[in-house]
This record gives C-alpha cells, sequence and structure tokens, in this order.
C-alpha cells in the first residue's frame, strides 16, 4: 500500500486503513470519530479541509487513495494509527460483558 506523504510524514487515508484492516467502507471513520478527542491534531493525524487542500484531494480521489465521496480528508500518521488501534482495543474490552463465574456444577 502507497503510503500518502503529506507535511514530511507519511500517511494513511481513512479508505487506506479500512483496506488494510478488510474492514468495510467507514470502518476506520467511525473509529476515529469515537477516539478523535484523544488523538493529537499534527501528530496524530492531519486534518486537511476541503477548501484549503481540493487539489491534493482530487488528486487523491482519482489516484483511488481515498473515498471518492471524501469532501474534508483525515490522514493518519505511524503513531496516529497504533493510538486509534489501542484506544480501539480498549474500547472494545470495556464494552464486552464480564466474563461468568464458573458454574458450581
Amino acid at each position: 500500500m502507497q503510503p500518502i506523504h503529506y507535511a514530511d510524514t507519511d500517511t494513511l487515508s481513512l479508505r487506506q486503513l479500512d483496506e488494510l484492516n478488510h474492514a468495510p467502507k467507514g470502518t476506520a471513520f467511525r473509529v476515529f470519530r469515537r477516539c478523535e478527542a484523544q488523538l493529537e491534531e499534527g501528530k496524530d493525524f492531519f486534518y486537511l479541509a476541503a477548501d484549503v487542500h481540493k487539489a491534493l484531494i482530487d488528486s487523491l480521489k482519482v489516484s483511488g487513495q481515498i473515498y471518492a465521496t471524501t469532501v474534508n480528508l483525515v490522514l493518519l500518521t505511524q503513531s496516529g494509527y497504533q493510538r486509534l488501534t489501542e484506544l480501539s482495543r480498549a474500547g472494545q474490552a470495556s464494552q464486552s460483558p464480564p466474563a461468568a463465574p464458573p458454574s458450581a456444577d
């Protein structure tokens, strides 16, 4: 998978993360939105507004590296992806029901 080089950093788009994880479209976006407050913009991810980065967004759509429906672009850094993965796993663990106690049978 070809990373997207932005701000002297190799990054991946949410589409690339969906593909990397064999997940349905929108999965990485939903995980990102759930964990966004715990990530640091400029370190863990870059937010590229459509009105400022239209040319780049359009070229990434043409290359297939982002979804054709993308308006504003989120690019995750390697550290951001690792952090997102950790936060997602922690969230899944906390949402799991507690294990049933062993039966006395």
